[in-house]
């Protein structure tokens, strides 16, 4: 057999082996058992998501004016500004990170990380003043784990 007709074989194959470890997630509806209590406590961002081993951010929602490609660098950036962020239990407000249309995010993306975890990430505005420039991000993971966190507010300029 010539190496021509191991070719399409060879890609096929290639394709099978990357996606064999795929699974599906549920970001949605995954909810962690009542009595555990939140998982994260005492952790900050960046010992669930490190920004440095996010694959790839896929942006589902922003209310801004800005490119996507802005978005997304925006989004990197508010992840690493928050690393040393503990993570707190959302705020009954904050229950259901991704909305998908819900009028109270600005932002919304999922995350896949280089070791395949999947993450949801929801960002709202943080304050009610017109001042307050910073926003509050809240993490999701396919366990139904949440957790929230201030983002440093970026000086105007």
């Amino acid at each position: 057999m010539s190496v021509r007709a191991w070719s399409p074989l060879l890609a096929v194959l290639g394709m099978v082996a990357a996606n064999a470890g795929a699974a599906d997630v549920d970001l949605a509806k995954a909810l962690p058992a009542p009595a555990s209590g939140f998982a994260w406590q005492g952790r900050t961002v960046a010992q669930v998501v490190a920004v440095e081993d996010i694959e790839r951010l896929v942006l589902l929602k922003a209310v801004t004016s800005a490119p996507a490609a802005l978005d997304m660098r925006n989004l990197r950036r508010m992840l690493r500004d928050a690393a040393a962020m503990p993570l707190q239990a959302p705020r009954e407000a904050e229950r259901q990170p991704l909305q998908a249309g819900g009028a109270d995010t600005v932002w919304e993306a999922v995350l896949l990380m280089r070791d395949g975890g999947v993450f949801g990430l929801a960002v709202r505005p943080g304050g009610t003043g017109t001042q307050d420039r910073r926003h509050r991000g809240c993490l999701s993971d396919a366990n139904g784990q949440r957790g929230c966190f201030d983002i440093p507010a970026v000086a105007p300029g």
